[in-house]
């Protein structure tokens, strides 16, 4: 009896020490993973599921790609169609986009339930573009193709959106803390850009430090070699990375091509990311 209360007891401490450890590591988790506008957010920091993780064509190139709630997310927040991946023309390559906007006109709608703080983000955005760029975003009146702001989470920082013109309707997604600049950051998605992290250059400028990346997600900084490069890197650019982006212990995944750390704060659009756009929509 002795051996076996003895036995039970140490059980019991064993399992309220590993409880203990297991509460304290869930919570720095947490406190490691706390959504803010210098990480990726939600979408983007889940659970790693290789089940969901997936590979296709995009522009000739293959790519890796997060099959999620019935859509196709690639670099974090770009989501592209099945008819994007299916398609193999490279043709359709140009500036960062399979497709651009027909004579850069983009009508738009804001879903009902959006609130009043985020429309006001989506107007200042529209402004920023309509002001600034070529393109031109439009209410929508009676357009078939054209897109729709949805609203997101309502604790999140983030924001997705389709890549280029696709068709029909089509979404960008945003969070209710979501800052004006990411607005404009998704917004530029649509447009057709991809992340200024990836491009073919990239290595001359910045430094990937791929030991600090989460589990399952480097293939978030793998070039995208399949579009054509606009102008010079831009390290400020909207379409940046944050230096920590998918970071998994705080730690900067990208630096500077010299290994130095830089600061990034994206608060609208650069001179670089305005001569892009417009040389995608002259």
């Amino acid at each position: 009896m002795k051996k076996r209360f003895e036995k039970t007891f140490l059980s019991r401490m064993l399992t309220k020490r590993n409880l203990s450890i297991s509460l304290i590591v869930a919570l720095i988790l947490t406190s490691c993973s706390k959504n803010n506008e210098e990480m990726m957010t939600e979408a983007q920091t889940d659970a790693f599921n290789s089940a969901n993780i997936k590979q296709g064509k995009l522009g000739g190139q293959v790519i890796t790609y997060e099959r999620k709630n019935g859509m196709n997310f690639f670099q974090g927040d770009i989501v592209l169609s099945d008819k994007q991946l299916a398609e193999d023309n490279s043709a359709n390559k140009g500036g960062a986009t399979l497709s651009r906007w027909p004579n850069g006109k983009i009508y738009y709608t804001v879903a009902s339930n959006m609130g009043s703080i985020n429309a006001n983000k989506i107007t200042s955005a529209v402004n920023e573009y309509n002001t600034k760029t070529n393109t031109q975003w439009i209410p929508r009146t009676n357009q078939s193709n054209y897109v729709e702001f949805i609203f997101g989470s309502s604790s999140g920082y983030d924001g997705w959106a389709h890549i280029g013109y696709q068709g029909g309707k089509q979404n960008i997604s945003l969070d209710q803390n979501i800052s004006t600049a990411s607005v404009i950051h998704e917004m530029g998605h649509t447009v057709g850009l991809y992340h200024e992290h990836c491009r073919k250059d990239r290595d001359q400028y910045v430094s990937i430090q791929w030991d600090n990346i989460q589990s399952g997600q480097a293939y978030n900084f793998n070039i995208y070699n399949s579009g054509t490069d606009i102008g010079p890197f831009n390290i400020n650019s909207v379409m940046m990375y944050w230096p920590t982006s998918y970071s998994k212990n705080g730690l900067p995944t990208i630096k500077k091509a010299d290994n130095t750390n830089f600061t990034y704060n994206r608060t609208g659009f650069t001179t670089g990311d305005i001569n892009t756009i417009n040389a995608m929509y002259p």
